[in-house]
């Protein structure tokens, strides 16, 4: 079978269309994980009870459709209301791929670094423990997301379905006043201090911090589950609603 019919079964292997071989036993235990995360959670719990994993990447590129990989993974734990800065997820990843010069510079992420580090696939069972059935929170989240869901869609013919809350998208709604929506402009306008910037440990920490403050102004909004901000953020993009 060639790449291009996609991947199959030999000596207990799945084959894949790079060349590199992911155990069944992975592919399993994936799904097994994925299956027990993507259980729903109740909209109608109240924000300081939810439990939210907020997520980043640093990447070789914007472009995972044209081979781009992920070469760090960062995470960090909101439960009761507050960060949990001590139940936090960071783990280098090797692409198995040249890391470009501007990436290099722009993470401080070295090839040298990446050598015998866990491949993406190792390193997404701890991952999805990590997240567990969390919110998954990011700054454009579909970005994270979208370099993680297609490789265990292609291999493991599953992918991560829990909620999402993107605080791009909150900011928007919300009106935030601020020059634009990058992460470096809510620094900004909530007074953030920068650390550990295009770090994807540093860069979940304070998106973390962001959406704290996003999710303290949905309350001073009478909104204070996900029910109410799903309601909110449809009324809105259906009828350009504003709330407030």
């Amino acid at each position: 079978m060639t790449a291009a019919t996609g991947s199959k079964v030999r000596n207990n292997l799945v084959v894949r269309d790079d060349g590199d071989r992911l155990p069944n036993y992975l592919v399993k235990e994936i799904k097994d994980l994925i299956r027990q995360n993507n259980r729903p959670v109740s909209s109608s719990i109240p924000f300081d009870e939810m439990r939210f994993a907020v997520l980043d990447l640093e990447t070789t590129g914007f472009y995972h459709h044209l081979g781009d990989e992920i070469i760090s993974i960062g995470a960090v734990i909101i439960e009761g209301g507050q960060i949990q800065t001590d139940r936090t997820f960071h783990e280098l990843v090797d692409p198995h791929c040249r890391v470009p010069d501007e990436v290099q510079q722009l993470t401080g992420i070295q090839p040298e670094m990446l050598a015998g580090c866990r491949s993406f696939f190792e390193v997404m069972q701890p991952l999805l423990r990590f997240i567990d059935q969390s919110v998954i929170v990011g700054h454009n989240v579909a970005f994270d997301l979208g370099f993680i869901n297609p490789k265990l869609k292609k291999y493991c013919h599953t992918k991560i379905d829990n909620h999402t809350l993107d605080t791009i998208t909150l900011a928007q709604f919300l009106g935030i006043r601020s020059r634009g929506f990058s992460l470096d402009d809510l620094l900004v306008f909530y007074g953030i201090e920068s650390v550990g910037r295009h770090t994807a440990l540093g860069d979940a920490l304070m998106t973390a911090e962001v959406f704290m403050r996003l999710i303290s102004e949905l309350k001073s909004h009478s909104i204070h589950t996900l029910l109410g901000l799903e309601i909110a953020l449809k009324y809105h993009a259906r009828f350009g609603v504003k709330f407030f």
